[in-house]
């Protein structure tokens, strides 16, 4: 966690990201509540990962919801997890983005510390 979170977090509260897992879903057989990680929905025994599918952004074709890569088109899907939980570090100055927490912006200099 970077500084810039911890502030954030202090200041602003911190917010729930909202994922694929922490959604309600509806059993597309019987209607009961499911959870998307579960094999099988409890009430009626349906596979939820038949019934679920995950659409490729850039071809459209839906997936296998644990699919790593599109079968279509090869959009890997996991690239777009690790720059989502990459943290950027971005100068109140110039507005140079960093991966790293560093002291001094590369772009214009200013100190941070």
């Amino acid at each position: 966690m970077g500084f810039f979170e911890v502030i954030g977090g202090v200041l602003g509260g911190k917010k729930e990201k909202s994922t694929l897992a922490s959604k309600g879903y509806k059993c597309p057989n019987c209607g009961a509540d499911v959870k998307i990680e579960w094999e099988r929905c409890q009430k009626c025994g349906v596979r939820i990962k038949s019934m679920f599918r995950k659409k490729c952004p850039k071809c459209k074709e839906m997936n296998e919801l644990d699919a790593k890569i599109c079968e279509n088109c090869e959009y890997d899907f996991e690239a777009e997890i690790r720059a989502a939980k990459k943290t950027v570090y971005k100068c109140p100055r110039c507005g140079y983005e960093m991966e790293v927490y560093m002291q001094q912006c590369p772009g214009c200099g200013v100190r941070f510390v």
